[in-house]
């Protein structure tokens, strides 16, 4: 048998959050000691590609159907105002992604601390299926992460590593 010790940090971190909407929903973890809160679609913007124009077009519909490949913005009804140092990732949940195909386009979307608008959902649908989407479901996990200042320095050298120059996919397929 295998024993656990150490915590979580103890420390809490206060997130301003404005609710944008009457209907909104706080995001919450599911189960105490959750890495991520799940946030809910509260409604869906349309892509549009017209010519050069490009745009969001705010849907007026409680579910919307996502064809294969398909991409939708789905608000997520509140803004924040996130503490210097910290930022949000927005991933996938992972239920979704198994048994729907849907991802987060950009993920993990990021959030930054300076970022005051409506925070959004960016959903695409890998499946070969139609996935039908519906206000208040959980869509995606938004996660706090810790910002560390870095730059690069330019070096002609590296250090050496087991793996060495080994690309994409040289530590063995599984």
């Amino acid at each position: 048998m295998i024993k656990m010790s150490g915590k979580i940090n103890e420390e809490i971190i206060s997130i301003p959050l404005k609710k944008l909407r009457k209907d909104s929903i706080v995001p919450q973890p599911s189960k105490l000691g959750d890495a991520g809160a799940d946030a809910r679609i509260i409604g869906f913007k349309k892509i549009i590609h017209e010519n050069t124009k490009k745009e969001l077009i705010e849907i007026d519909t409680d579910t919307y159907t996502l064809k294969p490949l398909e991409r939708i913005g789905c608000p997520l009804g509140f803004s924040t105002a996130i503490p210097e140092g910290y930022y949000f990732k927005v991933v996938p949940r992972s239920g979704l992604a198994l048994w729907d195909g849907l991802s987060i386009v950009n993920s993990p979307g990021t959030i930054d601390a300076g970022y005051r608008n409506e925070w959004m959902a960016i959903v695409v649908n890998l499946s070969n299926k139609e996935v039908t989407l519906k206000k208040g479901e959980r869509i995606c996990q938004i996660i706090l992460s810790k910002m560390y200042h870095y730059k690069f320095i330019e070096s002609n050298e590296l250090p050496e590593s087991d793996r060495g120059l080994g690309g994409f996919g040289s530590t063995g397929m599984r």
